[in-house]
């Protein structure tokens, strides 16, 4: 089948379930309850989100969070905001910790710091999960993998599904960005988030965070201890509408990283 085809739809899935996770966002707020689980969990999971300024986007994560055939042990919220994500996040039954802004890796740190799961799934705050995804990650980590991704689709401007050209058909390997499970063991084997990776800090070392994160992953267990699972993710344009491609393309690759993968 042709890829653009695949790309158009979805692109229109995409947008047309963001419009119907908003309505049942607010759903939630009114008081709706979780679904009944489809699996007895043997492990606990943990659910780590940074987040600064997300009180628009952060109840569909935390709604599709709460929609999982698995479910979560724990949600926590690195939170830097002055709206309402706070209040969203305690809705949803997640643990609030304040976090200093403008250091995203230091923020998904100090979350998995507070939390007790042997299992950690990092997201972030406009992440839309598929309802199986802790269910599937969870089997993957369980069947060898150290760490696992999905595929992904921005599900608010089928424009951007266009634009770049299906990331969310074709994602690459390395591609640990918006949404991975990892073992708390082998997260912390490898250092966690490393606090000096800012893809725009003046003091940084320049590079993505995650990034960086899933290439020491790699490096330490292997390429093929890092999986891509064939569910997809939903995820914002909003970085893209906002720098465009290449603002965040100059930080995919960080020289460490080229370095892991030769």
């Amino acid at each position: 089948m042709n890829s653009w085809f695949l790309v158009l739809v979805a692109g229109a899935v995409g947008t047309a379930g963001a419009v119907k996770a908003n309505t049942r966002v607010k759903e939630v707020r009114s008081g709706l309850n979780p679904p009944p689980y489809s699996v007895t969990p043997e492990r606990r999971v943990s659910l780590l989100t940074p987040a600064y300024q997300e009180e628009k986007y952060i109840g569909n994560l935390l709604l599709s969070a709460r929609n999982q055939t698995y479910p979560f042990h724990e949600i926590v919220v690195a939170n830097s905001s002055t709206d309402g994500t706070a209040e969203l996040a305690r809705r949803f039954g997640a643990l609030e910790v304040r976090a200093p802004y403008g250091n995203i890796a230091a923020a998904r740190n100090l979350a998995a710091y507070h939390t007790t799961g042997e299992i950690l799934v990092f997201a972030d705050a406009d992440v839309l999960m598929h309802t199986q995804f802790v269910e599937r990650a969870v089997a993957a980590l369980e069947d060898g993998a150290a760490l696992v991704h999905p595929r992904e689709v921005i599900y608010d401007s089928a424009k951007w599904n266009l634009l770049l050209f299906s990331p969310q058909i074709v994602r690459p390997w390395w591609n640990t960005t918006r949404c991975v499970a990892v073992w708390r063991e082998v997260y912390e084997a490898v250092g966690g988030y490393d606090e000096m990776c800012n893809p725009i800090a003046e003091w940084s070392v320049r590079c993505r965070e995650d990034l960086d994160f899933g290439a020491r992953v790699a490096a330490a267990y292997g390429r093929t201890s890092v999986r891509v699972l064939p569910w997809l993710i939903g995820t914002s344009a909003r970085r893209y509408k906002a720098q465009g491609v290449k603002g965040w393309e100059k930080f995919d690759i960080p020289a460490r990283a080229r370095i892991h993968w030769r």
